[in-house]
């Protein structure tokens, strides 16, 4: 072979070699760009993968506290409802506290004043026990205990009343009649149980017509008759109060009590005579000569019929003959 041929084989395999060396710079060219293109999508990939986990897992912490702060919030709810609830109770407790320490502190004041009520009645100081009984409040005390002081302050006022009752009377007899009044006043203002204070007020009405204070003295039978309506004696009481307002004047009042003595007395004896007097007044449109004063110096026909029917109430003493008054 030679030598140019050995040249040309050498050119050619150097070609050749030329060639293989560009062919395999593309490959690797070629495999660099894909390396790079697959690097790069792994990296998308893996910050994609990244993102995700990191939403995921703040989702789950969401989620989870969430639920947390859910089932916290009902809790603290229900504590904090059973907090208010204690509250209210305790502020119940303590005002039935408040109120019963209250009342205990009044109804120890009672009972002293009770105390000093029963020993003012026993040192025989009457008016001032009585006086002292104003105070008590009776619902304070215990039921026992408010019986036996309603009981002892009902005798204490009875027997104050009869004292000054039987004491007007003694003066009303002896003609002491501005005394006498001011006794019976002094009993009414004892508050002396009803009946009592029905007989007070018709001797009350006995002295007022023997001072001529007809009008005043009208006023008291009426009260006398109001005070004890069941009274045997209320168609009396009524009965006089009318003739009483007739002799003052005042004939529309006087009409209004006879026709209550028809009313509420229609088997009294004094009704026929009421019915007669309401027919008089009512045909002369003008006052007469009334029913009687009694126990006064009455003279006329209806004063005649008076003592002939009139029933006194218990305890009432006969008038004396007139006598000049205080």
């Amino acid at each position: 072979m030679t030598v140019e041929d050995m040249v040309g084989e050498i050119k050619k395999e150097i070609i050749e070699s030329h060639n293989l060396i560009i062919k395999t710079d593309n490959l690797v060219k070629n495999l660099a760009s894909e390396i790079k293109a697959v690097q790069k999508k792994q990296e998308r990939y893996e910050r994609k993968y990244i993102f995700n986990s990191v939403v995921a897992y703040v989702i789950f912490v969401v989620v989870i506290f969430g639920g947390l702060y859910v089932a916290f919030d009902a809790k603290v709810g229900v504590v904090r409802h059973e907090k208010q609830a204690l509250e209210e109770k305790l502020q119940k407790a303590k005002a039935e506290i408040d109120g019963l320490q209250n009342k205990l502190s009044v109804r120890a004041r009672q009972e002293k004043v009770t105390e000093r009520f029963l020993r003012l009645k026993k040192e025989n100081r009457p008016f001032d026990a009585l006086k002292v009984a104003e105070n008590l409040d009776a619902s304070m005390l215990s039921p026992v205990m408010a019986h036996m002081v309603e009981r002892e302050t009902t005798d204490l006022r009875r027997t104050l009343a009869m004292e000054s009752l039987d004491a007007g009377k003694t003066l009303y007899q002896k003609a002491h009649l501005n005394k006498a009044l001011r006794e019976l006043d002094r009993a009414l203002q004892i508050k002396p149980p009803a009946e009592l204070a029905a007989k007070i007020q018709q001797q009350r009405a006995q002295v007022l017509l023997k001072l001529n204070r007809n009008a005043q003295a009208a006023e008291a039978f009426l009260a006398a008759a109001q005070a004890d309506p069941a009274s045997k004696s209320a168609d009396y009481l009524l009965y006089m109060a009318a003739g009483t307002l007739e002799t003052s004047g005042d004939v529309p009042r006087a009409l209004q009590a006879y026709e209550r003595v028809l009313k509420d007395h229609p088997a009294s004896p004094y009704a026929s005579q009421a019915r007669r007097q309401i027919a008089k007044l009512s045909r002369k449109g003008k006052p007469e000569a009334a029913p009687p004063k009694p126990e006064t110096n009455a003279t006329s026909e209806a004063a005649t019929r008076t003592r002939e029917h009139a029933k006194p109430a218990p305890g009432t003493p006969t008038a004396p003959p007139d006598k000049p008054s205080e």
